[in-house]
């Protein structure tokens, strides 16, 4: 992507303000090849090709991409727990249980009555189609035989309802509730999540925030686990501030195939603001502002140090943004680039160069 005419503006502005700043350093005009007394000292930034200088940093805490709260959807009293914390658990697999003779007992009952009126519909049926049987009482008999079946099902339903069922496959996290307890139905017994999908939460501050947006890559580090590079992707980005801390939290997805990360654990999340990993060319350099210029041919260059003296270097800058410019071609890897100090030097200046910090 090439500059903007809004980017080249910006360019200008700043070259003002180095020729500005130049003038009230020095009260006769500079040229390129001014002559210097002595070595002027300059602040430079080595290339190291695949770094970017905007990369901002943060810890975070993982989550789980997804949390459940499992109950009971009736009410009783806990006869057994069949997991503990920690434990990994299988869609489907019975977590606990309530004790359910009595609706078995329901059950059993419902049964029955759906089984007298099924036989009362077939004999009533004959006398129907005979036209020997009132229609009110036909009517009669098909609303007993409907109410019997949703009884039926209803207390069906109560039976297995009795035990309690992962939805998803995951590690116990919490067991709330314990063997004996009365519970209600939506009373929390377990709480369950998945360690496969998981997510990290960072809290990114108002100043750095506009330079993310989903979609976005991002590196994902765990020294504790021995853990480095493992590749994320923000999933969302908050629209409100913390009232309190005034950041914003950002959700990071990442993969946990081996489930060694667990929900709670800190991370270091690395973010290229305002960057994607898929759109990030390993030979991209991101240099501060003051340091791409636009000489008079509209032409980008930046200063750079080769031996021991300043060389103007046509370089090709695609993006601005907040962190600085994106120079895409034109560098190489070890290239010393002045960052501070270029108003100073012309093409040949002898200078002292201090790398920057």
């Amino acid at each position: 992507m090439l500059l903007t005419k809004l980017d080249k503006s910006y360019l200008y502005i700043v070259n003002a303000i180095v020729i500005s700043a130049a003038a009230l350093t020095t009260s006769c005009s500079h040229s390129e090849k001014a002559e210097i007394a002595g070595p002027v000292k300059v602040t430079v930034q080595t290339v190291d090709p695949g770094r970017l200088n905007n990369d901002v940093s943060f810890s975070g805490t993982v989550e789980s991409a997804e949390t459940a709260t499992l109950s009971f959807s009736v009410p009783g009293t806990i006869t057994d727990i069949y997991v503990e914390e920690g434990q990994n658990v299988s869609k489907g697999q019975v977590l606990a249980r309530v004790r359910n003779s009595n609706y078995v007992n329901a059950r059993n009952i419902a049964e029955a009555e759906l089984a007298e009126a099924r036989d009362a519909y077939a004999r009533l049926k004959k006398l129907h189609d005979a036209n020997a049987l009132p229609d009110i009482k036909w009517v009669e008999v098909q609303n007993k035989l409907k109410q019997a079946e949703n009884a039926a099902e209803m207390s069906k339903r109560a039976v297995s309802d009795a035990a309690l069922v992962a939805p998803v496959s995951g590690v116990v996290s919490r067991k709330i509730a314990n063997v004996g307890q009365s519970v209600i139905p939506a009373e929390p017994v377990l709480e369950l999540v998945t360690v496969n999908d998981i997510r990290i939460n960072v809290s990114v501050p108002e100043s750095e925030i506009g330079g993310i947006a989903e979609g976005q890559g991002a590196i994902v580090n765990f020294k504790n686990l021995g853990i480095d590079s493992l590749a994320g992707r923000v999933v969302r980005k908050s629209v409100v501030a913390d009232p309190l801390t005034r950041a914003y939290t950002v959700k990071i997805s990442i993969q946990n195939t081996d489930g060694r990360i667990l929900p709670g654990m800190v991370g270091d999340v690395a973010l290229a603001a305002a960057h994607s990993a898929d759109t990030v060319s390993s030979s991209d350099i991101m240099l501060p502002s003051q340091a791409v210029l636009l000489g008079s041919d509209n032409r980008t260059f930046v200063w750079v140090v080769d031996g021991g003296k300043a060389a103007r270097r046509f370089v090709k800058a695609d993006e601005l943004s907040a962190g600085g410019i994106i120079v895409t071609d034109g560098l190489r890897s070890g290239d010393s680039v002045i960052v501070a100090g270029m108003q100073k030097v012309g093409t040949g200046t002898p200078v002292t160069a201090e790398t920057e910090k």
